[in-house]
């Protein structure tokens, strides 16, 4: 009896060790492949205060109107490879590019090259020192790390657009400004256990939670004075920006399983970024990167739908739906950053086809689509 209980608790620990995997660099994205993901920006019934081990995870009820794909290339192909001499792999970013270098202890963001991240209008190239670490091996259960980098860029005082220049009420014309940006990480791989997206492919996974701290500001060299903070007099871009994501990561994807947002006050989950395997992608569209756009699903609805809004610049936007008459029943005015999802009610519609429209503040017409809406 003795020898059979201690067998049993021998079979329990070699289950226990097998669910806690440990995730290597053979998932590190590399020139050649090709993220597919989807995003949901309205999750629901998503808690990610449990931490420990054995938890499961259920992300089936996500949804979204498209996947986007992130093509890794060789960095040697980049216009400004000579910035990064240690990348090995690119992604575009924007209008720009990102460079990685993938090894076999670590995953880094080496910086990237385009448009400033303040919409100052500037052209730039940004390396971070030291690199941002984004994935590490191997990762384990209860492994921690706090890691910082920053990135100066300095730019004459001239290459600021007129709009900004004459915006800023300075005494003294700056010689030069500088945009400094400080980023302060917190990894801890708090749990493990199995997640499962939509689709229902489940996988086993370590959960890392990230605490990230960047803090942005704007400084100009003042004769007389040297450098003094000037973010108050630009803009509400400037200052401390903190965020909490939750990263799942298994030992045989190279996409994170689900990348969780939450809000660092409360931690309720308000994004929800997730891997979408191929066998799945033929009930949802690819997105362009840069074309604007607007999609609604469920497609057909029942008592409410979702508007996604995609690669739109900032501004106001308004969105109609009509009946198949053309008389408007509904319409609402927001305000979009590039893309926002917004639900709609539709308890009080009739069954029947809709269109809907969406056009900027200046009565141009984005898109016009087709919604069909059905009643039990």
């Amino acid at each position: 009896m003795k020898h059979f209980l201690l067998a049993i608790l021998f079979l329990g620990l070699i289950n226990v060790g097998q669910a806690q995997i440990t995730v290597t660099s053979a998932t590190f994205p590399v020139a050649g492949d090709s993220l597919i993901t989807a995003t949901d920006n309205l999750p629901a019934g998503i808690d990610m205060m449990t931490g420990g081990g054995n938890q499961t995870w259920d992300f089936s009820n996500l949804q979204a109107p498209f996947s986007q794909s992130t093509v890794f290339r060789p960095a040697s192909e980049g216009q400004d490879v000579a910035s990064f001499p240690n990348a090995n792999a690119l992604t575009a970013f924007g209008p720009g590019e990102a460079y990685y270098d993938s090894n076999a202890s670590t995953f880094e963001f080496l910086g990237y090259t385009g448009t400033d991240p303040a919409g100052l209008g500037i052209d730039l190239i940004a390396k971070f020192s030291p690199p941002v670490v984004e994935r590490r091996s191997p990762m384990n259960f209860n492994d921690f790390n706090e890691s910082s980098s920053n990135v100066v860029l300095p730019f004459a005082w001239e290459d600021l657009p007129p709009a900004i220049t004459d915006s800023l009420d300075v005494p003294i014309q700056p010689d030069s400004i500088r945009l400094s940006i400080t980023n302060e990480r917190t990894d801890e791989v708090d749990a493990w256990g199995t997640a499962t997206i939509p689709g229902g492919q489940s996988y086993e996974v370590l959960r890392l939670r990230r605490w990230e701290i960047s803090n942005t500001s704007l400084e100009a060299l003042v004769p007389l004075f040297g450098w003094q903070d000037i973010s108050d007099l630009v803009g509400n871009f400037f200052g401390a920006d903190t965020t909490l994501t939750y990263n799942f990561y298994s030992n045989i994807a190279k996409e994170e399983i689900a990348i969780v947002t939450a809000d660092p006050m409360t931690e309720e989950v308000t994004r929800v970024e997730y891997k979408t395997d191929e066998v799945f992608t033929t009930n949802i569209k690819n997105l362009s990167a840069t074309k604007a756009d607007l999609y609604a699903y469920p497609n057909p609805a029942i008592e409410d739908v979702r508007f996604e809004f995609a690669n739109l610049k900032n501004g106001q936007y308004n969105l109609k739906l009509y009946n198949i008459l053309g008389i408007p029943v509904w319409e609402d005015t927001f305000y979009v950053a590039g893309s926002r999802t917004i639900e709609v009610d539709l308890s009080n519609f009739k069954k029947g086809t809709y269109l809907y429209s969406l056009s900027d503040m200046n009565g141009k017409t984005i898109t016009t689509k087709r919604l069909m809406v059905l009643k039990p």
